[in-house]
């Protein structure tokens, strides 16, 4: 039973160290629903700086993500090509901007399963993909994403 106990423990210990590897101050990670990822659309194309979800091909800067802890375990997302945050837009769309002065601007990685999180602020709001045409909003019910570190 003791040897049990301990392996259970190991098992666990290795779980939160691998997430708090992942997701820390300085990370570079991409946020993934399926073989979709998260990325922000470039000045000159059409809804500039939205966050949509497209397919994933090669890795591009557009689709990684800096992490920047503010507290309690909360980040705001900058876009490692635009150097923009990820932001709660005001008609409910999932945006980036210049700044990410507002609290709400700021997310929490919450595992659910192995390898998958729900992302949410402190308002009790999820980026959620809207299926229709896979642009990002937000949604108040947990979602799912498969977070990875850049390659």
């Amino acid at each position: 039973m003791t040897v049990l106990s301990g392996l259970i423990v190991l098992i666990v210990a290795g779980f939160g160290a691998t997430t708090a590897q992942l997701i820390a101050d300085g990370s570079c990670i991409i946020i993934m629903d399926g073989d979709q990822v998260i990325h922000e659309r470039k000045p000159g194309q059409v809804w500039a700086h939205y966050l949509f979800m497209v397919t994933k091909d090669k890795e591009y800067d557009d689709q990684r993500w800096i992490l920047q802890r503010t507290c309690d375990d909360y980040y705001k997302l900058k876009n490692k090509h635009s150097n923009r945050y990820m932001i709660i837009g005001s008609l409910g769309n999932m945006i980036t901007d210049a700044k990410a002065g507002r609290d709400m601007d700021a997310f929490k990685f919450v595992p659910v399963e192995k390898d998958l999180y729900d992302i949410v602020n402190n308002k009790n709001k999820h980026p959620s993909r809207n299926w229709n045409n896979s642009y990002l909003k937000w949604s108040s019910s947990q979602q799912k994403f498969t977070i990875k570190k850049c390659t």
